[in-house]
């Protein structure tokens, strides 16, 4: 056994059983569950509701982990009681489909320590969102479980709907940002082309029209400037239209999965991610790990984890075109030793948002809340 995985055991007093249940299977989770078993060695498993989602078109992951798929084994629901009504720790990473509450009240009935796991709750319709949270979350409302923020941004928010009586830990979403570390782009450019780089579903919420409608403003005062869109959506014969004014200057990549992420970053200069809203937001990290300055908006977590204007990117208000319009200005306009300087900020302020601190913090937020239970 390695010292660090001796360590991580050690620390955890023993064999520490948990038990969770998420939405499915993304490369994401998928990888920071394997490296939390990893570390944990046993006594860790996985439900997925799904292996893939028709709102995703990533390819599912591939769990180096004890995981179960409710939807491929027909025993997954019974087996998942069991493990739920048993197991030392329980977090619940989803709520919103069957068998969810099925699942919570069991656990809840069962006197043992869980925790709930979420992004930033609400969007469109606020007072909706919270009537169905308070209904289909009624067992989180009823107890003083811990609940586990992805990011600040989402603690915030549920101290406001679930109360500041219960403990709160600051949980985001962690990948494997060291195959993002390779990009070498900003050094090699001598010249001043600047390629802007969108990321994300062409959809309203990821605030692409807002960066369409600015892009051709700034592409009408700099020559240098080009828009490369990464991904599909139901705005793509929207932003073509809007576009056409510049279109020898604008690229549709289609949808890039997940491997594919880090050439596609690779051949830009600069993220922009002009969301109206993003409960965390894992593209702002990657960008930030490839040396790629990062235009975002204050409604992102990540952003607000990590952005720092003049330093690393822009961080703008969200639904502000006129912002993101001088942010792309500004951007197109700096000299390459000031991209380069940008680049190396962006990198080292996701150091040490890496894979396995990631874990080692899902492990230590799980060993607090199996210490500090009180049904």
């Amino acid at each position: 056994m390695s010292r660090e995985i001796s360590t991580v055991q050690a620390s955890l007093g023993g064999p520490l059983d948990i038990v969770v249940l998420t939405h499915f299977a993304s490369p994401y989770q998928v990888e920071l569950f394997n490296e939390v078993a990893r570390l944990k060695r046993d006594g860790f498993v996985v439900y997925y509701l799904h292996r893939i989602h028709p709102t995703r078109s990533w390819n599912g992951g591939k769990p180096n982990h004890s995981a179960h798929f409710f939807r491929d084994e027909l025993d997954a629901v019974e087996r998942a009681k069991l493990d739920f009504q048993s197991a030392r720790l329980a977090i619940f990473n989803f709520y919103n489909e069957p068998p969810v509450p099925e699942l919570l009240r069991v656990r809840q009935e069962s006197g043992l320590p869980w925790c709930f796991w979420g992004e930033r709750p609400g969007y469109k319709n606020k007072l909706l969102g919270r009537l169905l949270r308070r209904w289909k979350l009624r067992a989180l409302h009823a107890s003083s479980a811990p609940i586990w923020g992805i990011g600040k941004f989402a603690i915030e928010q549920y101290q406001e709907e679930f109360g500041r009586h219960r403990a709160y830990h600051d949980l985001p979403y962690f990948s494997d940002l060291s195959r993002f570390g390779n990009t070498t782009r900003a050094a090699q450019n001598e010249s001043r082309l600047r390629t802007f780089l969108f990321s994300g579903s062409l959809v309203e919420r990821k605030g692409v029209d807002l960066l369409s409608r600015a892009f051709v403003r700034v592409a009408r005062e700099f020559p240098n400037a080009r828009l490369r869109l990464m991904g599909e959506g139901r705005l793509r014969d929207a932003l073509r239209r809007i576009l056409d004014p510049v279109s020898e200057r604008v690229e549709f990549l289609g949808f890039k999965d997940w491997v594919d992420l880090p050439a596609a970053y690779r051949g830009a200069d600069v993220l922009c991610v002009p969301s109206r809203y993003d409960g965390w937001g894992l593209v702002v990290p990657e960008g930030l790990a490839s040396g790629l300055p990062v235009i975002a908006t204050d409604r992102m977590g990540a952003a607000l984890e990590f952005l720092e204007t003049g330093r690393n990117g822009w961080l703008i208000r969200a639904q502000d075109e006129h912002a993101l319009y001088t942010a792309l200005r500004e951007a197109a306009s700096l000299p390459p030793e000031r991209l380069l300087a940008m680049a190396e900020a962006a990198r080292d302020s996701v150091k040490d948002h890496s894979l396995r601190n990631g874990a080692q913090r899902f492990l230590a937020a799980a060993r607090e809340a199996v210490g500090n239970w009180r049904n």
